[in-house]
């Protein structure tokens, strides 16, 4: 397989830092920041055709979208003294529909500390059509839940991972929610149990099921990573696929599985144009590092997304 290099500033500018939101039938949502404090600019983009279809300002002062509170400033620290103002993203297609669906979460950013006054829960859900070329409002209805930035599509269902709070005991602990794009229903799926203060767990994709990888650290500066896969659609139950040897810490974090190999992100040096890259075969245990360009300023890790090729049409412009 060789890499494609797309030049991505030919579609957002290059004084616009971007991420991509997800890829779905061979079209990318991409996020572009810098036009407004905290609002993210959206484009749909089919790289196979160079069409471009910018989607509509997707503000909480839409018509009929208005937020209950003021936003605090923003921030970009992951851990702050004070919850900060976040939103998570989506895109997907449902086969049921025939339609492809952005969404984002406006929602406070979960922090370490507990004595934070702010609610702990999802404040706004707009979710874009683009068959309707419009956004609206969707009732969220989970309390107690923070998601993370990424989401996976699996078979026109939405999966975010995050954590969720324990009001009683203010302890936090892995969840995910789904969102079916068909129906625009919410639902809190139950997860393999893992210790939050051990482990990290990322949702991904396997067997075109959704999956989660969790890495364990252990006190000797090694750890393990163990692969669950849904086995039924609704999180009620969970096989394990997978159970790694000891491997060196310098694995983590688990980014996704890809052709039998948990994919995992080495780091990067500074200043270095390279990052790392470490494949675990879950067939054979082996390990394989390798390098490849850094894409982007700064030093945050990549994501890794599924795309295939194809010539659909969304409407836009070509460039």
């Amino acid at each position: 397989m060789k890499p494609q290099k797309v030049n991505i500033a030919l579609v957002i500018g290059s004084s616009n830092t971007f991420r991509i939101v997800g890829s779905s039938n061979g079209l990318l949502c991409v996020g572009v920041y810098g036009y407004a404090e905290f609002y993210p600019f959206l484009l749909l983009w089919n790289p196979a055709t160079r069409e471009v279809r910018q989607l509509p300002p997707n503000t909480p002062n839409t018509k009929g979208a208005d937020l209950p509170l003021q936003f605090p400033p923003y921030t970009r620290r992951a851990y702050s003294r004070s919850s900060v103002l976040r939103f998570s993203l989506g895109f997907g297609f449902s086969p049921v529909v025939n339609d492809y669906k952005v969404v984002i979460n406006y929602h406070y950013n979960y922090v370490i500390d507990h004595d934070s006054a702010f609610p702990f829960e999802v404040l706004l859900v707009l979710v874009y059509s683009l068959s309707s070329g419009s956004w609206k409002k969707v009732e969220f209805g989970i309390k107690d839940v923070g998601l993370d930035e990424e989401s996976i599509t699996v078979n026109g269902i939405m999966f975010w991972s995050g954590f969720r709070r324990n009001p009683d005991t203010q302890t936090y602990y892995f969840a995910a929610v789904s969102f079916d794009i068909a129906n625009e229903v919410f639902i809190l799926i139950p997860t393999p149990t893992t210790d939050r203060s051990t482990s990290t767990s990322r949702l991904t994709m396997y067997e075109n099921k959704i999956a989660v990888l969790s890495c364990f650290a252990t006190q000797d500066s090694e750890s393990f990573i163990e692969l669950w896969v849904m086995e039924d659609g609704s999180g009620a139950s969970w096989a394990k696929k997978y159970s790694s040897c000891l491997i060196p810490r310098v694995v983590r974090p688990v980014m996704t599985i890809w052709m039998n190999q948990i994919v995992c992100d080495g780091g990067e040096k500074k200043h270095c144009k390279e990052r790392k890259i470490t494949l675990l075969n879950i067939s054979t245990n082996e390990l394989k590092a390798f390098n490849i360009n850094k894409c982007g300023r700064g030093n945050g890790s990549g994501s890794i997304y599924y795309r295939a090729e194809s010539l659909v049409p969304i409407g836009g412009k070509k460039l």
